[in-house]
């Protein structure tokens, strides 16, 4: 299975990345944080094979919003 996601990432920290499910939605929640710079929206996958794999995945080390791969 895949989750596509989109992600702006904040030049201070990792954490205060914005994402959404759409480009357009991420961009509405970067200007909604307006106080902080984000480089461009990009487009990420997980490929993941059932609902604990994912929650492993994205709790683990290593793992986290921006390490998807970029589509």
């Amino acid at each position: 299975m895949r989750l596509y996601y989109w992600i702006a990432l904040s030049p201070d920290h990792e954490c205060y990345s914005v994402i959404g499910k759409t480009k357009k939605e991420t961009i509405s929640k970067m200007h909604l944080m307006g106080h902080a710079k984000y480089e461009a929206p990009v487009r990420k996958v997980i490929e993941y094979k059932d609902a604990f794999d994912l929650f492993d995945w994205v709790t683990g080390e290593g793992g986290g919003r921006d390490s998807g791969i970029s589509v």
